[in-house]
């Protein structure tokens, strides 16, 4: 059977498997493919989880970090970069903020270090979370690699969900976005990916779309590696270049940027039709890449979306990439901007709700 006839299924709410040789076709494949794969995407969130849209509000504590990837502004060799570590009394006024404006789901988001004052930090906040509004939100950390220990701390502490991207479920081309030493492991990042799940976190991953050397082949892998998974939620989106890392000199390996974004478009639903049951994200690197990211980004199967919550003094110093949005607006007025626009495409955003992955529900067997 050929991939549009799979869709044409899917979309009806009949039973099609894409296998791999699908996924690659479909994710190379022309226009005509592409309006038959969003529509059938469209169809399975709108049957398995309905049509709203959740917030997580993303704080980003801090841009130190030890790693050394090739393709992150952040990385430890990017002398130019000022870094910055947020106070406790900022983190918790950035959150509250959010809270006030009916966020109810929220990320710490920071570089990888394992520093004991760093982790403490976090361990605070999350405990004042708690204290103060209790189970009406849920906590995101987005921390890197951590011990398994230390994942229990964070858990116990207040934490319910970690995304950790594999960037590449391909051993060979993570090797090639990293330096080759013991703090770049492929192996240590399927560990902590193992260890979240044993601790009881709700996992998320994700992948960057359009690195040097990667193909739909690569990206045909990521998607049945995170249905292997069994993830519960997911954050990917397209690679964007940043001048002041190793890459730079690498961008004539780099995809079109228009292609980066129908590969991310085409992955998000993809992943939804594998996936029907979790939460994905249409990321701020979508968003950034076109101005129509989020309708097209939510059309295509996410169900999340992430205003950025950091106070503009640090903002502009967590520099991933090249282009990130600042937005100066007022909090209130960014969700109010961000309703309206959801709105005009049928998806109402549900101010009030964490939004919890109910695949996560379902294989734990909570209500």
């Amino acid at each position: 059977m050929l991939p549009e006839e799979k869709l044409a299924l899917i979309e009806q709410g009949k039973e099609a498997v894409l296998d791999h040789e699908d996924l690659v076709e479909i994710l190379d494949g022309d226009p005509a493919l592409e309006n038959a794969l969003f529509r059938a995407g469209a169809a399975v969130l709108k049957r398995t989880l309905g049509n709203s849209v959740y917030l997580r509000g993303i704080v980003e504590i801090s841009n130190a970090c030890q790693k050394n990837c090739f393709y992150c502004g952040l990385r430890r060799d990017n002398t130019g970069l000022a870094r910055y570590a947020m106070p406790y009394e900022e983190i918790v006024d950035a959150l509250r903020r959010g809270y006030d404006s009916g966020l109810r789901s929220f990320l710490l988001q920071s570089g990888e270090m394992l520093g004991g004052a760093h982790i403490d930090k976090v361990v605070r906040v999350l405990e004042w979370m708690g204290e103060e509004y209790g189970d009406s939100v849920r906590m995101v950390l987005s921390l890197g690699e951590l011990p398994k220990g230390v994942l229990k701390r964070l858990r116990k502490a207040g934490g319910h969900r970690y995304l950790l991207r594999i960037e590449a479920s391909d051993q060979q081309l993570y090797m090639k976005l990293h330096p080759r030493n013991s703090i770049h492991r492929h192996s240590s990042r399927l560990t902590c990916l193992k260890d979240l799940r044993e601790t009881g976190w709700q996992v998320g991953t994700g992948v960057l779309i359009g690195v040097p050397w990667q193909d739909v082949g690569n990206l045909a892998n990521d998607l049945q590696f995170m249905q292997k998974m069994d993830i519960d939620m997911c954050g990917m989106g397209p690679y964007l270049e940043h001048e002041d890392t190793p890459f730079w000199e690498k961008r004539k390996l780099i995809p079109p940027r228009e292609q980066r974004y129908r590969w991310t478009l085409r992955m998000i639903a993809l992943l939804r039709i594998l996936m029907p049951n979790i939460n994905i994200a249409a990321t701020t690197a979508l968003q950034t890449i076109s101005p129509s990211g989020l309708e097209r980004g939510l059309a295509a199967g996410a169900n999340v979306f992430m205003p950025n919550l950091t106070p503009l003094k640090y903002r502009r110093n967590y520099d991933l990439y090249e282009g990130k949005a600042e937005v100066h607006d007022t909090l209130e007025d960014v969700v109010k901007k961000m309703v309206r626009r959801c709105k005009a495409i049928g998806r109402p955003v549900d101010l009030d709700d964490p939004g919890d992955p109910v695949h996560y529900l379902e294989r734990t067997g909570r209500d």
